[in-house]
Formats: structure tokens, sequence, C-alpha cells
């Protein structure tokens, strides 16, 4: 994916009175029908050449919890990096830092919803990737009872995790490779990996709560890669583009050590 912007080819074809004989030489004029034909090809090289994924991403996500962190990422500036392949990484685009204004205080606003208003980009260095997941929640209806306002991801997901044992079917959690993302989704690294996945229950919460690194929130599943928005990316609100098998479930990578991908079926 790409997120410049398309060029814009405008054609205006307008009738001319035939020109009048003169002294000079005439040439033959070509049809306007080809003029617009070479217009038309030409934009729609432009286009193609936008890079992975095209301007899906500019189409906002169906799914509300998509939704709520598709607003966030466009807000601050669309920061986009690409992983996989010959990438490893690429910054396609950079987004507003979480040291200037307004992302500096909307962090305390996602911190607020974890009940530390007083924490942003000026007074805290604290990493904020986990508040913007439960605030993301939050804003798009999910109660409380269903998710944690925690901003800790290794807590939020160990609490899921409990949930999920004593019965609750709002948030389903699955290995890496046994499930596929859809938008709405969380998917989820930790140093452990999905081990916690083979463990007794006792050991999983615990790898879970300890080893939990960062979530993002998928936002599409398209062309090979799994689009995950998240915050304290790259120092912004940011989507990351991960490749995915043929199945649509995260391919294995040293710079991810993916642990699980949370499933929404809350909305």
């Amino acid at each position: 994916m790409n997120s410049v912007d398309p060029p814009f080819v405008e054609v205006r074809v307008r009738r001319q009175p035939p020109s009048r004989p003169t002294s000079q030489a005439s040439y033959p004029r070509l049809p306007t029908f080809l003029l617009l034909t070479a217009f038309l090809f030409l934009a729609a090289c432009a286009g193609g050449s936008r890079g992975t994924g095209g301007g899906y991403s500019d189409q906002p996500p169906s799914n509300r919890t998509a939704y709520v962190a598709w607003q966030e990422w466009s807000r601050f500036g669309r920061s986009t990096v690409v992983y996989g392949g010959s990438a490893h990484g690429y910054t396609n685009r950079a987004g507003v830092s979480e040291r200037s204004e307004p992302l500096s205080s909307r962090v305390g606003d996602y911190w607020g919803s974890c009940g530390h208003p007083e924490w942003n980009g000026h007074t805290s260095g604290r990493p904020w990737s986990g508040a913007f997941v439960a605030w993301t929640m939050s804003h798009s209806g999910v109660s409380a009872s269903d998710f944690p306002r925690v901003g800790r991801h290794g807590s939020y997901l160990a609490s899921l995790f409990d949930h999920e044992r004593a019965g609750s079917k709002a948030f389903l959690l699955h290995g890496p490779s046994e499930y596929s993302p859809k938008p709405g989704d969380l998917v989820c690294t930790g140093t452990a990996g999905p081990t916690w996945r083979y463990s007794d229950p006792r050991t999983a919460r615990r790898r879970i709560d300890s080893t939990a690194n960062h979530c993002d929130v998928v936002a599409y599943v398209r062309s090979g890669y799994i689009y995950a928005i998240g915050g304290n990316v790259k120092d912004s609100v940011t989507m990351s583009l991960y490749p995915a098998d043929s199945r649509g479930r995260l391919l294995s990578s040293s710079a991810h050590p993916w642990m699980m991908v949370v499933e929404n079926r809350v909305n």
C-alpha cells in the first residue's frame, strides 16, 4: 500500500470550429477518442503504481472497532509501515509525532480511558499502545465488562483469557496459525510466542500476562496483507501491513513473534 493520493487527470473536450486554410503546412489531427484513450491510460498507469494495497485504505472499514481506529489513524497523518519481502519495516508515510500537538494531548485521552488522563505525550514517556487499544474498544461501544480498561497489553489479554475460560464469547483467543484475522480483531506479539497455547491454564495465563508486547487493531485483510492500526508505533498512530499466507493467517517473522489473534465478536 502506498498512501500517496493518486494523480487527478482532468480531460476537457471542446468542439473547435473548422480552421481556415493558411499558407502553413497542415498536419493531421488525432481523433478525440484517441486523445481520451491516451489520457485515461496514463491515469490508470499512475494509479496502478501506488504500490501494495492501492487506495484500499482510503475506504473506511465497515467494522465499528476498525473504523474508530481508522479515524484516529487518519486524524494523525496516516503513518504507514510495510513489512515482509524486501520491505523489512519500510516507512511508507510518516504521521504526527507523539511529541507534537494535537497527538500529545490525544495520548492523554487514550490514557484517560484507563484512568490516567495526566499521562500524555508531554508529561509521560510511558508506552501508550495498550491505552490506544483500550480507548478504541471503549469508543466503539465495547463494554468495560467485555474488555478491561487497562493500558498494558498483558493485563487485558490475561483478563480476556480468564473471561473466555469463564464462558464469555465476546473475545476469543487463538494461536496465530489457527485463525485468520478479520477487521476489528487484534493481532498481538509476545516474546514467548504462541507457547501459551500448549500450556496448562495457569502457565498460559502467566505467559500471556508477562510476555505480551503489542497489539494492533485489524482494519482490512487484502492481497496477502493484514492491515492493522496501532498506537505508539513510529511514535504515532500507524497502520502496519503484515504479510499473510494463502489462508489469510499471519506469517511468522523474527521481527514479529506473533503470540495470538484475538477474535472480536462484539462488533
